[in-house]
């Protein structure tokens, strides 16, 4: 790798980890209308206990259930990135997550333990974007 490939390697990891950040940001304030931009316009989705959505449905649910979501709950999204790797202009990204559940109306708060790989890609107005987002349940 040459230095101007790990600089802008460097420069593309930070970019991803800022993009994850401003994505919990939104989620935990319930930004919805912001919330997808994280996701590339022909996103695949392949949430646990969903069946697998791409494009405009794909983001238009994950918003859906959201929203769901924070209608019943003050939620609060913690994300943990265990890996990043980037190659040209695609990159993965594997991690653990854990949304606080504390219901609105009271009760006993929840929580939801969950791995995650997304594949990244590189659009062609160079901002990186979420290509492909799989997650299933973390064993405890």
């Amino acid at each position: 790798m040459t230095m101007g490939e790990a600089a802008s390697a460097i420069s593309t990891e930070q970019t991803i980890r800022l993009a994850v950040e401003e994505f919990t940001r939104a989620y935990n304030a319930g930004d919805l209308e912001n919330l997808a931009d994280i996701f590339a316009e022909d996103l695949i989705d392949m949430s646990a206990g969903e069946p697998t959505r791409r494009g405009e449905e794909a983001r238009k649910d994950f918003v859906a259930r959201v929203a769901a979501t924070h209608a019943k709950f003050r939620p609060r999204l913690e994300i943990h990135i265990d890996e990043l790797r980037v190659a040209g202009e695609w990159a993965y990204q594997r991690g653990s997550l854990l949304v606080t559940l504390i219901p609105k109306e009271g009760g006993d708060t929840s929580f939801i333990r969950q791995r995650y790989l997304e594949i990244w890609k590189r659009e062609a107005s160079g901002e990186w974007k979420i290509a492909i987002e799989m997650d299933n349940t973390a064993e405890d």
